[in-house]
């Protein structure tokens, strides 16, 4: 698989996790949103000490590069919005935005990959598709209003 594929599904796992975290409360913060779905993972799927200890490194290192993404962000919005109040649009300031924004994704995904991996490596066999399961689930409720 190539490195740029790999990269692409970490993300994806990444995102997938952080919206499973968001999915869980509106009101709560997102340390709290993460610890409740720590707790739900780790009930559901009858975790071992060592198998909880690698999922707390990795919603560490979701909620680490959450907020250095979110650091970014206000950064990131200024400068589109300067892009925006000009007559023509900047192509290649654009793009440079777009491509440091990507750089960034990149440099954060090697760790949140050794996370990732660090846990599903963790588990045995039959939790490893009780996490594949649970994210189809996940893939064929979202964007759906559940009630």
């Amino acid at each position: 698989m190539k490195k740029r594929n790999k990269v692409m599904i970490a993300i994806a796992s990444g995102i997938a996790l952080i919206s499973g975290l968001a999915a869980c409360g509106h009101h709560r913060s997102p340390e709290d949103r993460a610890e409740y779905m720590v707790e739900k993972i780790t009930s559901k799927m009858e975790l071992t000490e060592p198998q909880v200890s690698k999922l707390e490194a990795l919603k560490n290192e979701l909620l680490n590069v959450r907020q250095s993404m979110l650091a970014e962000r206000d950064t990131v919005h200024e400068e589109v919005n300067e892009l925006l109040n000009q007559p023509t649009l900047d192509q290649a300031r654009a793009l440079t935005l777009v491509q440091d924004r990507t750089d960034s994704i990149n440099q954060k995904a090697p760790q949140v990959i050794t996370a990732l991996a660090g846990f599903y490596d963790s588990l045995n066999p039959e939790q490893q598709a009780m996490l594949r399961e649970k994210l189809e689930a996940h893939k064929a409720h979202r964007g759906h209003w559940r009630h």
